[in-house]
């Protein structure tokens, strides 16, 4: 699996309109979820970031997001902020410019958020340019890698905590397929952040 855990500079310059990094001289970082909301792993999700009392924000999947209300009320309620990440988990390399606009305004129905972030981090840049009039486009500095099979929890650990630096935009996900790692992960990631002098925020 071919992935850069911290995105290089080269990237950002690809997409020039996306926001990568949030640098900041008071060690604020971005904690973000991709491909929610889910029964279980973004309710535990939401228990792990009660307890420490920090902030995130989730780019759920409006598919996930009618099906499970109750739970993208409850990120709300507590304080955290929601984007849209396409109704269906929708491949924009592989999709027609005008299908990937109508799936993410079919998000908006059930996600209203302008921020958005592509599935994958991929997409033409014809349709982000078309989608920059109304979203703020939110990519990444770093991954965890939570997704990752051969990725094993301490792996995960070590990839937030060592790369993480002030302004970072970190990605995990609560989806059915990685979402017990990710749990995992986070629980150790949390702790060491914090006592490492990290701020966590929410994106706006």
């Amino acid at each position: 699996m071919n992935y850069f855990v911290k995105t290089p500079k080269i990237l950002h310059a690809l997409y020039k309109d996306a926001v990568w990094f949030l640098p900041n001289s008071e060690n604020k970082i971005y904690l973000t979820f991709d491909d929610g909301p889910i029964p279980e792993i973004t309710e535990e999700c939401l228990d792990l970031l009660a307890e420490f009392n920090i902030v995130a924000t989730f780019f759920c999947v409006g598919e996930n997001a009618r099906k499970h209300p109750a739970i993208l009320n409850r990120i709300l309620a507590e304080g955290h902020v929601v984007g849209n990440h396409s109704y269906n988990h929708i491949k924009g390399w592989k999709t027609s410019d005008s299908e990937y606009i109508d799936n993410v305004k079919l998000c908006n129905e059930y996600v209203k958020s302008n921020l958005f972030r592509p599935p994958y981090g991929k997409a033409k840049r014809s349709q982000l340019k078309s989608l920059r009039k109304d979203y703020k486009i939110i990519m990444w500095d770093l991954l965890s890698g939570d997704f990752d099979p051969s990725v094993t929890v301490e792996k995960g650990v070590k990839n937030v905590v060592a790369k993480t630096e002030s302004g970072s935009i970190i990605v995990m996900h609560d989806n059915e397929k990685c979402g017990k790692k990710m749990l995992a992960i986070l629980k150790e990631t949390i702790p060491q952040l914090l006592a490492k002098g990290f701020v966590f925020e929410k994106l706006a």
